[in-house]
């Protein structure tokens, strides 16, 4: 009586098995290995620091009035100009309105100590010597624990970008 030996290697299904479940798990692994959570609130806050800059630099040349109109329950901001009698939205493709998409964080307005204005909407007129009040908004994550604060006073030269969520001392 003769025994056929089995072969010890792999069956194809076998190797396709294993394959598919590292195909698997890879694709649940790869997305935490991205950029960070907090990336994105850096890259919007950043945008709205260079938005407060260009609003410094057409405030200083005089030609025309600007100003800055916040929205923050929406999560969204942005640049108006003064046509004739009225505030219309700046119509440059690099000034489009700044929306923080809901899924990175919130925007806040931490309005100064002298503030009482409606933090639900804000305005702040830029003038040739900077923003006629303080600036400060906090781009935060969902829970409202982590972010970067933007802050800007008519005293500074240049709008700051802090990580952390800052307030007026």
């Amino acid at each position: 009586m003769t025994r056929r030996l089995r072969s010890r290697g792999f069956t194809l299904l076998e190797v396709m098995i294993t394959l598919f479940l590292i195909t698997i798990l890879t694709g649940l692994v790869i997305p935490y290995l991205g950029p960070g959570k907090l990336d994105g609130l850096r890259a919007s806050a950043n945008r709205f620091r260079q938005v407060l800059i260009w609003l410094r630099d057409q405030g200083a040349s005089g030609l025309a009035e600007y100003r800055l109109r916040l929205e923050p329950a929406q999560g969204w901001y942005h640049v108006e100009v003064l046509d004739q009698e009225n505030f219309v939205p700046v119509a440059d493709p690099l000034l489009k309105p700044g929306l923080l998409h809901p899924a990175d964080g919130q925007l806040r307005w931490q309005p100064d100590q002298a503030d009482l204005s409606d933090p639900s909407e804000v305005t702040v007129g830029f003038t040739r010597f900077g923003p006629e009040r303080a600036i400060q908004v906090q781009f935060t994550t969902r829970d409202g624990k982590e972010g970067f604060t933007v802050s800007y006073r008519p005293e500074w030269s240049q709008p700051r970008l802090e990580a952390g969520l800052l307030s007026w001392k």
